[in-house]
């Protein structure tokens, strides 16, 4: 087995913007959020890395927050990080739908 290096993240290409992953992303956006969805990319660091390096496509999602949080300097990993009760529910839905549109795609490919 071969190892890779330690505290070495791969540079990787960006994930396409016309695969099937990227279509049920947009599918599931569409029909919760009724929203455009659009390409970001966050400060943070990912696993994701990795696998793009193999030629994975991968995408990260998140839950809505709450539209309080950031005048407050609530947000991601803070000391008050929360979800609305709804947005969660809304979040738990856009994943069942994320998911089974994926299955499909890949039945279908």
């Amino acid at each position: 087995m071969r190892y890779g290096q330690r505290g070495v993240r791969p540079g990787t290409p960006s994930a396409r913007l016309d695969s099937d992953g990227f279509k049920a992303v947009e599918a599931s956006t569409t029909k919760l959020y009724q929203t455009v969805t659009l390409p970001t990319m966050s400060t943070g660091a990912t696993d994701m890395a990795y696998l793009r390096a193999k030629g994975m496509q991968c995408y990260g999602i998140g839950p809505a927050i709450d539209a309080e949080d950031g005048p407050k300097g609530f947000g991601a990993h803070s000391d008050q990080e929360r979800i609305l009760e709804s947005e969660l529910h809304r979040f738990v839905r856009f994943n069942w739908d994320l998911v089974t549109g994926l299955a499909k795609a890949r039945v279908q490919s």
